[in-house]
């Protein structure tokens, strides 16, 4: 459109995967292990993808395109014989406690929590839901727990955009997620009240309207279910094209190079775009966060020639 100035694409897809491998304990009564099996059942992907590139500056010295992308998805299992647990949680009060589920009529990996409903203003310690639709603090968050949210984005981006000035440039690439929870295990085990006496403490712990006492035990639960949506400046570079030199340099250019300069969330972990291993028996994780290492902000500088 507009002689080639504007230009994309629309994709359609609508996956279903039968007879995945999935590793199963074998049955008693025979010998102990475990054996590959083809999975009962189906796992449904479907959704459009949005590609545009638009040129908004043309002439002798100015030249500015941007292209976006953009990825709507849904996943959903279906005609599986029971349920698969995996997402293994960690920390202290954690010992093999799994947070996720693979089952029919839910996303991939779904939540499966004992739904957070507050700090009680007379104890001091946590509120749960419980199966009658109760809120109390006598729920047990190890028998209470309920299908919640997903670690599956619905949305990708993807932006990237280049601008050049004569012999300047610049050009910047950008990604991020949308509609999808993690789960901040670095929060719930290591930055809570209970850990008061040993260690640094979370400073959202203390701006609460009610008083949380210190003896409140963390649970696998919602409390630690934050949204992941995220956009990251990727990669930022800055070039000039010097050219020339004499007759020893040629085509000389200097580029000056950002990566993950920053990050556009609300998510409180030291960064949504993170996936601690949690699987079990074979059984992928995701969205799980547990003292990851940040990745670094780097600066390159860069000079280019041929002789």
């Amino acid at each position: 459109m507009l002689k080639g100035r504007l230009y994309g694409s629309i994709d359609y897809f609508h996956k279903k995967t039968t007879d995945a491998l999935f590793e199963q304990t074998l049955a008693m009564d025979g010998p102990a292990g475990r054996i590959w099996v083809n999975l009962d059942g189906e796992i449904l992907n479907k959704g459009v993808e949005i590609a545009l590139t638009g040129t908004l500056l043309k002439s002798e010295n100015w030249n500015w395109d941007v292209t976006g992308n953009a990825t709507f998805l849904k996943n959903s299992a279906s005609g599986l014989k029971g349920d698969y647990e995996t997402g293994a949680l960690r920390g202290q009060g954690f010992s093999g406690v799994l947070g996720q589920r693979m089952t029919n009529g839910q996303p991939l990996n779904v939540w499966y929590l004992a739904d957070f409903q507050g700090i009680d203003p007379v104890t001091g310690t946590s509120m749960y839901l419980g199966k009658d639709g109760s809120v109390s603090t006598g729920n047990d968050p190890a028998s209470n727990k309920f299908y919640r949210n997903s670690p599956n984005p619905t949305t990708l981006l993807g932006i990237s955009t280049n601008v050049s000035y004569k012999q300047f440039s610049l050009s910047a690439n950008m990604n991020g997620a949308l509609g999808h929870y993690l789960f901040n295990n670095t929060a719930a085990t290591a930055l809570g009240l209970s850990n008061l006496s040993a260690r640094n403490i979370g400073s959202t712990f203390f701006n609460t309207a009610i008083k949380e006492s210190i003896s409140n035990s963390a649970a696998p639960s919602t409390r630690f279910l934050e949204k992941g949506d995220y956009l990251k400046m990727a990669n930022l570079t800055l070039s000039y094209r010097v050219g020339n030199i004499g007759r020893a340099l040629k085509n000389l250019n200097v580029s000056l190079t950002g990566q993950n300069l920053f990050i556009i969330t609300k998510y409180t972990g030291f960064d949504p775009e993170v996936n601690t291993d949690g699987s079990v028996n074979g059984i992928p994780s995701l969205g799980i966060e547990y003292l990851p290492y940040p990745p670094a902000r780097n600066i390159l500088l860069g000079v280019n020639f041929s002789l």
